[in-house]
């Protein structure tokens, strides 16, 4: 996965933690569910023992088809752990040169 997908990800789950607009939440659980889908793929092809699992839990939290109903808090702290855990494994995920 190209590294800036990674990065505006993370920086859209930090934006995601505070008051915006519906939309924007909408537009975020698309996003983040098919960053973290594609991220859990390439953890497990790469044998990680534990992202794969991470971002697929993530990947489900997010999903815009059967949606997980979090209070306002929940989801503050959701979505910085998200944003944070995405930066500190980007070298795990990044598309190999």
């Amino acid at each position: 996965m190209p590294i800036a997908v990674t990065y505006i990800a993370a920086i859209m789950l930090f934006i995601g933690a505070a008051p915006m607009p519906y939309g924007y939440y909408t537009l975020l659980r698309i996003v983040a569910c098919v960053v973290f889908g594609i991220a859990a793929t390439i953890a497990l092809k790469r044998k990680h023992q534990l992202l794969p699992w991470a971002y697929l839990l993530l990947a489900l939290a997010f999903n815009p088809i059967i949606k997980v109903h979090f209070s306002k808090e929940v989801w503050m702290l959701i979505d910085i752990g998200a944003g944070i855990l995405l930066l500190a494994t980007a070298n795990a995920i990044k598309d190999r040169a």
